[in-house]
């Protein structure tokens, strides 16, 4: 079996995809795996050993330069577009995979002769692949600021039904205590600040003497690090050298950057620094030794595209170097610190359920995993929470339900004014004003009133479609909770010692009440 992977993305991308190429070898264990990526990331071929058979360059630059640039015949990004086409159609592959799921990749993978394409593509004009529920959840919150439950990871390997877990592998922690700092990311927006760095390098020396403070930096780094670090501080190095120093590390304290997903893949704990345009749950570090601080500012994190709107960097300032230490300080003892959410676990299970798309959602085996984070006790505490939660949820969607005009009563309308309806507009308002809905049960709900249409009856559709979803979600909700409670009722009675009764049965004579195993009389 022969099997092309697209990855067109930037180089942090494709190292934290690590775990699905890992999980794609795992599932075809004696696949021949191409991977078509962008050529400035060749240095990838050394990251990624044993999990990718072949490197097939894609040299996007040149293409559009010749697109944009005078000096190129018009023709010839074509052309060198459909020799690559022709390239890929000789290998005969069995099977592809869009790692990407971008138009590029999508207009790359629909001109490609493959019988099996998984993930985004397109063919005769229309866009296809994202019959799965994982996908369109994937497309739907990754494409900006729109939140996720779920990571990148997570996402497409549930997708595409590969087997993929954050690294949880024990760590060999150096003999030299060594504590790596990469302070600098592409984004000016995810930069802390090399001032905060050189302070929280201090801080470090000083309180734990014991330690060694570097920091990690490309060539084109140098100057920059340079201007605030001594030369002896400095490790300018490649990624498999990078690698090497991460291996032999006991910490990384890093913003977004590719050496995270690195340090990830090796093992090495991380204290990682969140802010800007960077959103923890949708790309952190894949790691379950990695501790994520986030900053609590209204406009974080903000969007990829745009400058800081700002008049200073918020985010940054909002981490200070006390947080960042207490958090090194947590990781380097073993204390790390409690991350978690716990209606945030519980909001995962529910979607969890919806997006297998099974006939029968498997609640007990959903309970099972929610065991294996929550203890009973942490179950018990947010149920009334939860509780309140969900019918605030159930009070939306009777209001919105009921605030829909039917579908007959649209298509008569001549002149169409917001008017019609404002009930549902408001309902939409209500929702985004008290920021409740941070599992998007309703966030296709929104953006359906949000949306251009040619007719009255689009609004219809489109909100009925996507108050369909939320009512199939708040039934899953509904009956998981049931489970929920029962558990934590069980757990309540077993707490106060009824699960703790002897096998022998009860004792309130004074002796068992036992089976006489002569003649089987009580």
């Amino acid at each position: 079996m022969k099997i092309l992977v697209l990855s067109l993305l930037r180089l942090g991308d494709i190292i934290q995809q690590a775990p699905l190429f890992k999980g794609l070898r795992e599932k075809y264990p004696h696949a021949e795996i191409h991977l078509l990526l962008n050529k400035q990331f060749s240095s990838v071929e050394k990251i990624l050993d044993g999990v990718v058979d072949k490197y097939i360059y894609f040299d996007r630059d040149a293409l559009q330069k010749g697109l944009g640039e005078a000096n190129y015949n018009i023709l010839w990004s074509y052309t060198e577009v459909e020799r690559l086409i022709q390239t890929l159609n000789k290998e005969n592959y069995n099977a592809a995979y869009n790692f990407t799921h971008n138009k590029l990749s999508a207009y790359l993978l629909g001109a490609l002769q493959i019988p099996q394409k998984n993930g985004l593509y397109q063919e005769e004009g229309r866009f296809k692949g994202l019959t799965n529920p994982w996908l369109r959840y994937f497309n739907d919150r990754f494409s900006g600021t729109q939140k996720s439950l779920f990571h990148y990871v997570e996402l497409l390997g549930n997708a595409f039904a590969l087997p993929t877990k954050a690294t949880t592998a024990p760590h060999v922690k150096s003999k030299s205590k060594l504590v790596l700092l990469q302070c600098l990311t592409s984004d000016s927006k995810k930069n802390w600040g090399l001032e905060k760095f050189a302070e929280l390098k201090r801080t470090i020396e000083i309180s734990l003497v014991d330690y060694e403070v570097c920091v990690l930096g490309a060539s084109f780094e140098r100057e920059t690090l340079a201007a605030v670090f001594s030369e002896r501080d400095l490790l300018i190095c490649d990624l498999p050298e990078a690698r090497k120093h991460l291996q032999n590390a006991a910490l990384l304290v890093t913003g977004d950057t590719s050496i995270k997903h690195l340090a990830a893949q090796v093992g090495t704990p991380i204290v990682e620094i969140a802010i800007g345009s960077s959103d923890s749950t949708k790309t952190a570090a894949y790691s379950a030794k990695a501790l994520i601080l986030n900053s609590d500012v209204a406009c974080a994190p903000c969007s990829h595209s745009q400058a800081c709107p700002q008049a200073s960097h918020l985010c940054a300032e909002d981490v200070s170097v006390e947080k960042v230490f207490g958090a090194v300080w947590d990781q380097l003892s073993g204390e790390k610190i409690a991350q978690k959410n716990h209606i945030r676990v519980l909001e995962r299970a529910v979607w969890s359920l919806y997006l297998h798309n099974e006939s029968e959602p498997s609640y007990r085996e959903a309970l099972q995993n929610i065991f294996e984070q929550l203890s009973q006790k942490e179950i018990s505490s947010c149920l009334s929470a939860w509780n309140e939660h969900g019918t605030l949820l159930l009070n939306w969607f009777n209001r919105a339900k009921a605030a829909l005009p039917s579908r007959e009563e649209l298509a008569g309308k001549k002149n169409f004014q917001s008017s019609d309806i404002a009930d549902l507009i408001l309902c939409a308002q209500d929702i985004l004003k008290t920021k409740r809905d941070e599992a998007g049960y309703f966030q296709n709900f929104v953006e359906s009133l949000l949306t251009r249409f040619s007719h009255p009856v689009q609004i219809y559709d489109r909100v009925s479609a996507a108050l369909t979803e939320a009512e199939a979600l708040l039934n899953i909700r509904s009956s998981f909770t049931q489970y929920l409670q029962t558990s934590s009722t069980e757990g309540a009675y077993y707490a106060k010692g009824i699960g703790q009764l002897p096998i022998s049965g009860f004792e309130e004579t004074g002796k068992s009440v036992q089976r006489n195993l002569e003649n089987a009389e009580l």
